[in-house]
């Protein structure tokens, strides 16, 4: 075989190849879109190891809670928070979600000495941690974001309390 067929054979695999590639990235891309969708992995949040934005009541080792006046599961959560040995060793930010006013349902739940933000200082602090749904929950020591995830059940609110004192990475995964 002479040069000017090894150069066609050799280009010819390298478009097999890049088609190939292609097809591995389309299929990864949609995976990638599928698992966010449905909750199994928390894409919400902030990165572990990113540094926490501070606003009041925040405590260098805490666990903030964010939740939505107009989800259900939100409503489950912070009522397990409510009925939790000591409330206030969680930071709730609770936000309206679609319907205007309905985080105050959230807020109702919770006993009133509880940390607790509402309003648009709720909405404004869900937006730097980059959290768009709810349940959420953030674990940050020495001001550091160590562990995140979707609360499902009630461990998983004592699964970050760990993660918070213990400086243990961690995402919770039902």
């Amino acid at each position: 075989m002479d040069y000017t067929g090894l150069i066609i054979a050799s280009l010819a695999w390298m478009l097999l190849l890049s088609v190939g590639l292609l097809v591995v990235r389309r299929e990864l891309s949609i995976l990638q879109d599928r698992v966010a969708a449905s909750g199994a992995a928390p894409a919400d949040g902030l990165a572990i190891g990113a540094l926490a934005p501070r606003f009041p009541g925040l405590r260098p080792d805490d666990v903030v809670l964010f939740f939505f006046g107009d989800c259900a599961p939100c409503h489950e959560m912070a009522a397990e928070v409510a009925g939790s040995a000591d409330p206030r060793e969680f930071a709730c930010v609770i936000s309206d979600g679609t319907l205007a006013g309905s985080g105050a349902g959230v807020r109702e739940l919770l006993p009133g000495d509880a940390r607790a933000l509402v309003g648009d200082e709720a909405t404004t602090v869900r937006e730097r941690y980059k959290v768009r749904s709810g349940p959420f929950g953030v674990a940050l020591s020495e001001g550091l974001v160590v562990g995140k995830g979707v609360l499902r059940h009630p461990g998983d609110l004592e699964h970050l309390r760990r993660a918070a004192h213990g400086a243990v990475a961690s995402t919770t995964d039902g």
